[in-house]
């Protein structure tokens, strides 16, 4: 999610809370899900009342809606007080509610305590940003709150609501880890599977499109700059790697010298993810004695999503096979992944290579490479 933020609709910079701020962000769980299983009319019912209910609760306790979209909202509070209220009084109203066709409705909500930048269009900082990333780490029916919306909460001793620290977590796009902490209340549910992080997403069995990376020429690095100056350096290609692959929701499962193997849920943020790591190094200040360049491979297959057992099944076995024949600066694609991402919109485009003999296949592989950015 980007700032600044302002639903310019209804309100200027000038009217929103200021200093310190409590901001709020929700969405329905698994509303895509939901729209599929009871219709485009179903749905438009569920989520008008669930906007009617959300936005009673937010403004009864003085919150102020900076945006909604879809099935999310955006709320600012000046006290952290009122913003937990709010949230648990939304959530009594979800699950209190008669929803049609007997459908259960579960809305997951982060809470963040900051002191943003408030320009003339709505708040821009990180606290806006971490606050939605909290929201997206939240499972359904669940409240999480930093640690500083959590810490004013229980010096304020807030009556009813019991504070559970969930320890730290990484959240996507942020760089270091973040303390979580469970909001609950006795009439709400407080048993919930582990916060949604691009780690859990990973350590799922089912589909996976597996990325490896490596360097060409990094023997030739390490023998002019020697052993220690070229181990700083791999660890600056690991964190750009890895800064990449965990903003596009993959995870790093292994980095070793020039090479790093991560995972992805989803073909299309495995393509954006190499886009962003190639386009990287490539601005990458490398010494003069390096001649390097990165090869990128991606391969959709089954993952058993045990971090321990990367190797496990063929998936990986064959990403190994496609890493012998992707030339320097290409990001090779399988068939398996780019069947994946036809129609796909948001994704660069591809270029077909043909069928390519492959080493240990038993029949050429039809291959696609990312096309090549200006």
């Amino acid at each position: 999610m980007q700032g600044p933020w302002c639903d310019n609709r209804s309100m200027g910079g000038a009217s929103l809370p200021r200093g310190t701020v409590t901001f709020l962000f929700s969405d329905i769980e698994g509303s895509t899900e939901l729209l599929r299983r009871v219709g485009d009319d179903v749905f438009a019912a569920i989520r008008r009342d669930h906007r009617r209910l959300l936005r009673h609760s937010f403004a009864a306790h003085g919150g102020k809606e900076i945006d909604t979209a879809g099935d999310g909202f955006f709320i600012a509070f000046e006290s952290a007080r009122d913003a937990v209220a709010a949230a648990v009084s939304a959530q009594l109203e979800v699950a209190r509610f008669a929803w049609p066709s007997g459908v259960e409705v579960r809305v997951r909500m982060g809470l963040h305590t900051a002191e943003p930048h408030l320009a003339e269009d709505g708040y821009v900082g990180i606290g806006v940003h971490r606050a939605a990333r909290i929201c997206d780490a939240a499972r359904g029916g669940q409240i999480l709150a930093s640690n500083a919306t959590a810490g004013i909460i229980e010096d304020a001793e807030s009556t009813g609501v019991d504070v559970l620290d969930l320890g730290e977590h990484r959240l996507k796009g942020l760089a270091r880890e973040q303390r979580l902490f469970q909001l609950t209340v006795p009439s709400l549910a407080s048993k919930f599977g582990p916060p949604r992080t691009p780690e859990s997403d990973a350590q799922v069995p089912g589909a996976g499109t597996f990325l490896h990376t490596d360097l060409s020429g990094w023997r030739e690095v390490i023998r002019a700059l020697g052993d220690e100056a070229s181990r700083a350096l791999v660890d600056d290609y690991h964190g750009i790697v890895t800064a990449n692959v965990e903003a596009n929701s993959g995870y790093v499962l292994e980095r070793s010298g020039d090479h790093v193997y991560a995972v992805f849920r989803s073909a299309s943020d495995s393509v954006r993810a190499a886009a962003a790591v190639r386009a990287a190094l490539r601005e990458f200040a490398w010494p003069p004695e390096c001649d390097v360049e990165i090869s990128i491979v991606l391969h959709t297959g089954r993952w058993s999503g045990d971090p321990r057992r990367p190797a496990a099944g063929t998936a990986f076995a064959r990403l190994m096979r496609l890493a012998k024949v992707v030339e320097p600066g290409q990001v090779l694609v399988s068939q398996s992944t780019a069947a994946l991402l036809e129609g796909d919109s948001r994704t660069p485009p591809l270029r077909s290579l043909g069928e390519l003999a492959i080493p240990d296949f038993d029949e050429p592989a039809k291959l696609y490479e990312l096309v090549q950015g200006p």
